[in-house]
C-alpha cells in the first residue's frame, strides 16, 4: 500500500493506506513535483483515512522540512484530510512547522472545507520561497 497519487487538471491527490516513512513521503512529492513546471500553482489533498503512519516531532519536522525544499518556488497548497485523531493532531502539529518554510497547510476532516481552503485565490497569486 503506502501512497498513491492521482493527478486530474489542478488538484493532486494523494492517498494515504497501510504503513510508509517520511522517505517514502518525500519520494513521493519529489515526484509529483517533477511532473509540473514551477510556474504552474499546485493543489495537493492528501486522504487518510486510517493510515499506520504515525510520525514522531522530529519525523513531523523532516515532513515539513522536506516539503519546503521540494516546493521551493512552486506556488502550493497542501491540505490533509483524515479521520483518526491522532492524524489531526499531527496535521496540525506539521502545519506549524510548515509555516517555517511559508509552506500553506492545514488539516480537516472534511473534505468539503479542504476543497474550499484549496482553492483560495491565494494559491494562485502568492509564490512561497
Amino acid at each position: 500500500m503506502g501512497l498513491t497519487y492521482s493527478i486530474e487538471r489542478e488538484l493532486i491527490t494523494v492517498i494515504a493506506e497501510g504503513s510508509f516513512s517520511v522517505g517514502d513521503v518525500h519520494a513521493t512529492f519529489a515526484k509529483i513535483r517533477s511532473e509540473f513546471s514551477s510556474s504552474v500553482p499546485l493543489q495537493i489533498l492528501i486522504v487518510d483515512h486510517g493510515s499506520e503512519f504515525e510520525p514522531n516531532r522530529e519525523e513531523v519536522q523532516e515532513l515539513a522540512r522536506g516539503w519546503g525544499e521540494i516546493f521551493r518556488n512552486v506556488r502550493v497548497r497542501i491540505a490533509l484530510l483524515v479521520d483518526k485523531d491522532i492524524h489531526y493532531g499531527l496535521g496540525r502539529m506539521a502545519s506549524v512547522y510548515a509555516e517555517q518554510y511559508d509552506l500553506p497547510f492545514d488539516v480537516f476532516r472534511h473534505s468539503l472545507d479542504a476543497m474550499q481552503w484549496l482553492a483560495k485565490e491565494e494559491a494562485a497569486s502568492h509564490m512561497y520561497a
